[in-house]
């Protein structure tokens, strides 16, 4: 634990607007003195701290900072109970009530208002209606105007940016959904870009394996949304797309050594697996709900961490769930198989009934 209690004295010294020479003459100090405590250059002496704390009016735990850092450990206790980002709690409206109390709490801990704002621009239907959507949306537009205009964070400040244009985009305001995202750093320019430019030796490698692991998987998401937008009414092209996911991870991982992208082959081949049947084409749609179920079985069956084999990735260790709070698979792949009404022309297939038959052996 570290105690700036230098920064705190200047702070409070600063606050009340005495220098130094008066300071340390109340205190029967150097100004010498005061300013090695201030440059963190050493401590006051503990006879001392009484008189400082009684100077500034202010408890010894406030000067040693110990109220910032256990509120500061509440903070992180919160935020860590809502868990990863890209969980459920984030997007059907779990978590809001507990930042709205925390933020209640906290009223100028920005990293709690931008939790707040994204929960409550991501919580949409069916976990709310129409008009409590809105509402919440226009809170998250506040929310985030007020955290661009006081934070001073850069990193927080993106990803109020990112939700701000969310949330413009939802409530209709296009134009400014725009303008906010255009505020945002073009991807060249960003970190992940720069650091392989400075870095030296084997951070610069580790960076380089990062950013591809980064720029495959945005790749591979501009893919499936090309597919969901462009031809989502058009099965044919959107096989085609998928399969081209398919290629990109077995060109990075020629060892099959996949970890987290194990659910990322899982949903395409869910995918393929719809389109196959639109088309008609129940022998690769079978094929597909196969391999579906194949790779709902490995990711269970996965260590929580795991180390790629593959030259790009050698070496590098990976937890299976990555941001993700997803626990197992299999009792899920079975419910989409099941309950999926586009599934019903290949339900009674024997290829079909084995698929259930080996997800139940998985499912505790």
């Amino acid at each position: 634990m570290v105690i700036k209690i230098g920064q705190k004295i200047k702070e409070l010294r600063k606050k009340a607007n005495v220098n130094q020479e008066k300071f340390a003459e109340y205190l029967g100090v150097t100004a010498q003195a005061v300013s090695k405590w201030e440059v963190e250059g050493c401590y006051p002496d503990i006879e001392i701290l009484p008189s400082i704390a009684n100077f500034f009016n202010i408890s010894i735990d406030e000067l040693m900072c110990f109220d910032v850092m256990k509120n500061q450990e509440k903070i992180d206790m919160i935020i860590n109970q809502a868990g990863p980002e890209r969980s459920k709690k984030w997007f059907d409206g779990t978590i809001i009530e507990m930042f709205r109390n925390a933020v209640h709490e906290f009223p100028n801990n920005y990293d709690l208002l931008y939790c707040l704002a994204k929960t409550l621009c991501f919580t949409k239907k069916p976990y709310i209606d129409e008009e409590e959507k809105q509402k919440n949306l226009r809170e998250s537009v506040s929310i985030c105007i007020r955290i661009l205009s006081d934070c001073t964070d850069d990193n927080l400040r993106f990803r109020s940016l990112q939700v701000l244009a969310r949330a413009y985009k939802d409530i209709g305001e296009k134009e400014k959904a725009v303008e906010t995202a255009n505020r945002l750093p073009l991807a060249r320019d960003s970190r992940d870009m720069v650091l392989p430019e400075i870095l030296d030796e084997d951070a610069k490698s580790n960076q380089i394996v990062q950013n591809i692991w980064l720029l495959s998987d945005m790749f591979e998401y501009l893919i499936e949304n090309l597919a969901n937008s462009k031809y989502k009414n058009n099965p044919e092209k959107r096989v085609e797309l998928f399969k081209k996911i398919i290629s990109i991870e077995e060109i990075l991982h020629e060892n099959n050594d996949y970890i987290y992208e194990t659910l990322r082959l899982r949903a395409v081949y869910y995918w393929l697996a719809e389109d196959y049947i639109k088309l008609k084409d129940y022998d690769n749609a079978l094929d597909c709900i196969e391999l579906f179920t194949e790779y709902s079985i490995k990711f269970d069956a996965l260590p929580e961490v795991s180390t790629y084999t593959s030259v790009i990735f050698q070496g590098q260790t990976c937890s299976k769930y990555k941001d993700l709070d997803i626990k197992t698979t299999a009792s899920g792949s079975k419910e989409y198989l099941v309950s999926k009404e586009i599934f019903a022309p290949v339900r009674e297939h024997v290829r079909f009934k084995t698929v259930i038959t080996e997800l139940d052996k998985y499912i505790k």
